[in-house]
């Protein structure tokens, strides 16, 4: 982040994969505080981390993953889905665009889901 690099962010359900194209792969723990923080950085691109915990695990949420694509989506970011030739996948792939980055999201699909995004236009 020091070098300012385009990370391709791949999360899933309690930890995200971060890649650029020097390092691949690594795997960060999710909590709201480094959620934050990582949004931050693809934003601004500031990389200051002070006060920033990620060993600390007492704030992992069951189904992070969905909660942060709603927060994205409902907050106006630019976010959007992955089309797929065919409707056979039991996943969802959405991503969204960043100044300094991007997001990749799986989702597995529920009827739910489904509606949700259909009622969002995505």
């Amino acid at each position: 982040m020091r070098q300012h690099r385009i990370l391709d962010i791949r999360l899933d359900e309690s930890f995200a994969l971060v890649s650029t194209t020097a390092v691949t792969g690594l795997q960060y723990m999710l909590t709201p505080d480094t959620w934050n923080w990582i949004l931050n950085y693809l934003n601004t691109g500031d990389y200051e981390d002070f006060g920033i915990f990620p060993s600390n695990m007492s704030g992992i949420v069951n189904d992070f993953q969905i909660n942060c694509l709603k927060q994205l989506i409902e907050k106006g970011y630019n976010i959007a889905r992955i089309p797929f030739i065919r409707e056979t996948t039991g996943y969802i792939k959405l991503r969204g665009l960043f100044k300094h980055g991007k997001l990749f999201f799986s989702i597995r699909r529920s009827d739910e889901f489904i509606n949700y995004l259909e009622s969002k236009g995505l």
